[in-house]
């Protein structure tokens, strides 16, 4: 006869110690859930840090750029400034070169004058110049009715303190209409008062400056100029002859 022995188990006892596992393994797991929300805690906390840090140096960058800017703003309109200065200086030496060419011009003539050299005539052209009249232009610097400028200067040497006097008579020499022409610069200008049959007279013990406006006839191909210096005083006559005419810009002499 077989015995079985069968150990009694306390049902408090049995349930007891399922339920101990039981408890154990959620303090497990709310202790790993935990562990890990803390770590993703710290995790965002660092990540929010490095983005802080991100938009602080984004900031500082940013700063640093326009006051970059601003200094580049400074140093072109710097450059600028001093670029028109440059130019301004520039413009007035170029003015006083100019000037200084002019005194230097006006002394050369006065020595001229005053101690003339030799085998020139007591009495002399110093300069002619007869230029389109720049106040009687027509679109892009078209000249219109063939209208100039004209200046010349008569001078003497001085050896003695007298005055000389004469006249002194001007021809524009060209081509009109397939024929040369010669006409007599008094005849040709603007004003009719001024319109003599004769030359310009002139009076005067150191030098005389004559100007004024002439225009062509329409038609007129002007090529040459000439001159003749009557002197009462000194009963002489002066002829320059075949003084070149320029097609663009008029004509320019300077007595020699």
């Amino acid at each position: 006869m077989t015995h079985i022995i069968v150990h009694r188990t306390h049902p408090l006892q049995y349930y007891g110690l399922r339920l101990f596992v039981l408890l154990l393994m959620i303090a497990l797991l709310w202790g790993a859930y935990e562990m890990g929300y803390m770590q993703s805690e710290d995790d965002i906390i660092e990540a929010k840090g490095g983005r802080k840090s991100l938009l602080v140096q984004q900031s500082v960058l940013k700063k640093k750029n326009t006051e970059l800017s601003k200094e580049l703003l400074h140093l072109e309109r710097k450059y600028l400034l001093e670029q028109e200065s440059s130019q301004l200086i520039q413009l007035g030496m170029n003015k006083d070169l100019e000037k200084i060419a002019e005194l230097e011009k006006e002394l050369v003539f006065y020595k001229a004058i005053v101690s003339p050299g030799k085998g020139r005539e007591s009495i002399y052209l110093q300069s002619l110049d007869i230029v389109p009249d720049n106040s009687n232009l027509k679109g892009a610097g078209e000249h219109t009715d063939q209208q100039y400028q004209y200046a010349f200067t008569l001078a003497q040497k001085i050896k003695k303190n007298s005055y000389t006097k004469g006249t002194i008579t001007l021809y524009i020499k060209g081509m009109q209409a397939d024929k040369s022409v010669k006409l007599l610069l008094n005849s040709l200008l603007v004003n009719p008062k001024e319109r003599k049959e004769k030359g310009f007279k002139y009076s005067f013990k150191y030098f005389q400056a004559f100007n004024g406006i002439m225009r062509l006839p329409e038609g007129m191909i002007p090529h040459s100029v000439d001159i003749i210096i009557d002197s009462k005083k000194k009963k002489s006559t002066i002829e320059l002859g075949d003084l070149k005419w320029s097609q663009t810009g008029g004509m320019k002499y300077v007595g020699q």
